[in-house]
């Protein structure tokens, strides 16, 4: 792998918000609306729609890509968290130590879903950028640069955007991001791939890959709609990330928010999500 970059510094989402609840978050979207049509929200609406205020506000989102391309991401990240907040609220509420591990599950898969939407749409096999390596028990996981880059390399990876998330939260010692990449590498095909390695007392209650086989079909028309470039799926997820590490800093100290996340995301990134 690469060297990887600092995560310092690294974009923190201008449009923060914490835990709302739904009247909340309409709110929110409308002032977005009003924002991005430069106050011009009610002639944006002016189509019938079952959502003509999520319509309007995708129709400015496009409009906006060519001056800020992460706006989809953006927006769509607080969308995303506020799905998935529903998705996990029990009538105790939402377990703050699974949100995050889901959430690193579904932006570290979403690093491979993402490539192989973008070699489709080339024309090309799926996996055609990905390292297919094969274990004893025939079970089959992907590697590959290609791959890292989103993951942990790029200028928005989910490594730098959940880093910076969780030093913008307070946290002052990183994980060691190449030591979690090393341990999945040699857990592959064991017992103790994809479970991450922390206290009893912030353990998720479910393994990173049961949240991606359950959430991702059901979160990715979300995705795919705020962002219908593939290419930005991981941002989104990373920016979601960022809004938990921070929602939940007073229950889970940040720096345990990251490690929970990546422990989740850089195994989940190399799962064959086709395989029973």
């Amino acid at each position: 792998m690469r060297r990887l970059m600092p995560a310092v510094g690294v974009l923190f989402p201008i449009l923060y918000t914490p835990l709302m609840s739904i009247t909340s978050r309409r709110a929110l979207l409308k002032k977005l609306l009003i924002l991005l049509a430069g106050g011009s929200a009610a002639s944006a609406s002016a189509q019938p729609s079952r959502n003509p205020a999520e319509d309007a506000l995708l129709r400015q989102i496009a409009e906006r890509r060519d001056t800020d391309p992460l706006i989809g991401a953006k927006i769509g990240s607080k969308e995303l968290f506020q799905r998935l907040l529903g998705r996990m609220k029990t009538d105790r509420g939402v377990h703050a130590e699974s949100l995050l591990v889901a959430l690193g599950a579904l932006a570290g898969y979403a690093c491979q879903a993402s490539l192989r939407a973008q070699a489709a749409a080339k024309g090309l096999p799926e996996n055609a950028v990905l390292v297919s390596v094969e274990t004893k028990d025939g079970k089959r996981f992907f590697f590959g640069d290609q791959l890292n880059q989103p993951l942990a390399e790029s200028k928005y990876s989910v490594w730098g955007l959940a880093a910076a998330g969780a030093q913008h939260a307070g946290c002052s010692a990183l994980p060691d991001v190449t030591e979690i990449f090393k341990h999945v590498s040699q857990t592959v095909g064991t017992a103790d791939f994809g479970k991450p390695r922390i206290a009893p007392n912030h353990a998720p209650h479910d393994l990173p890959l049961n949240y991606v086989r359950s959430l991702w079909p059901a979160l990715l028309p979300t995705i795919q709609k705020f962002c219908p470039n593939p290419e930005d799926w991981p941002v989104l997820l990373g920016l979601s990330v960022q809004e938990a590490i921070d929602a939940g800093r007073k229950v889970v100290d940040p720096c345990t928010a990251l490690r929970l996340v990546m422990e989740s995301a850089i195994p989940m990134s190399k799962v064959n999500l086709a395989a029973p």
